[in-house]
C-alpha cells in the first residue's frame, strides 16, 4: 500500500465498517490504523481519517453484535501511522473494524 490521497479503504457517508475474515484464528495483540499526513493532504486537513472506533471479534461474517476488543481514538495531530493495543486478547478468525460517533 502507498500514502496517496485517494488510494484507501474509503467510506461512503460519515460511518462505516470493515469486516476481516482471516484464515486462522488468531489472538490479536494490537491493531494498526494509517491515514494520509496532513501535509499530504490537497485540502490540508484530514477530516475524513477515523476518528473515535471500536474492533470487535465475531463468530460468523454478518453477526450484529460481536465480543469488544477495544475503543479507539486515532490523533488526527498524531502520527500517520498509529497503533493500538487490544484490551481483550480472545482468538477470533473474524474482526471488525466500526467507526463510532
Amino acid at each position: 500500500p502507498d500514502m496517496y490521497p485517494g488510494n484507501c479503504w474509503a467510506f461512503k457517508g460519515s460511518q462505516g465498517y470493515l469486516v476481516v475474515r482471516l484464515s486462522m484464528k488468531i489472538y490479536p495483540t494490537a491493531f494498526t490504523v494509517e491515514h494520509i499526513p496532513k501535509t499530504l493532504s490537497p485540502t490540508g486537513n484530514i477530516t475524513s481519517a477515523p476518528r473515535n472506533f471500536a474492533v470487535y471479534g465475531l463468530d460468523e461474517e454478518y453477526q450484529e453484535e460481536g465480543k469488544l476488543l477495544g475503543e479507539y481514538v486515532y490523533d488526527q495531530e498524531g502520527e500517520p501511522l498509529q497503533m493500538f493495543p487490544v484490551m481483550v486478547s480472545l482468538d477470533y478468525k473474524i474482526l471488525k473494524c466500526q467507526e463510532k460517533d
